[in-house]
């Protein structure tokens, strides 16, 4: 039989312990959180290995050739710069042209 004395020591004292409660569950909290970030690290490491960004930006200018915003010379010279270096970041460096400025430039 389990005396009010037994139930004190042991593992079930040190369970009824509130410090003891909170620094298990802190523990348990950074060990979901490091799983989660482990688990986040591979998905998003996986997705970025999908497609080349070269090979997104050649769709996207192809989309734009067939919806006219471009015409077909320009999409040449693109797909070339394109081809010529490969990309040594993840992400292509922003540049922003006006295209009725750069049409015009090409008409003379």
């Amino acid at each position: 039989m389990i005396t009010a004395r037994n139930v004190g020591s042991g593992i079930w004292g040190l369970l009824s312990n509130s410090t003891f409660q909170a620094a298990l569950g802190v523990l348990i909290l950074l060990a979901v959180c490091a799983i989660a970030l482990r688990l986040l690290s591979r998905l998003r490491d996986s997705n970025s290995q999908d497609a080349p960004v070269d090979e997104l930006l050649r769709k996207n200018f192809e989309e734009m050739k067939s919806e006219g915003y471009i015409d077909e010379a320009e999409f040449r010279n693109i797909a070339s710069l394109l081809a010529e270096s490969p990309r040594r970041s993840p992400l292509p460096s922003p540049k922003t042209v006006d295209i009725q400025d750069a049409r015009k430039s090409d008409e003379k």
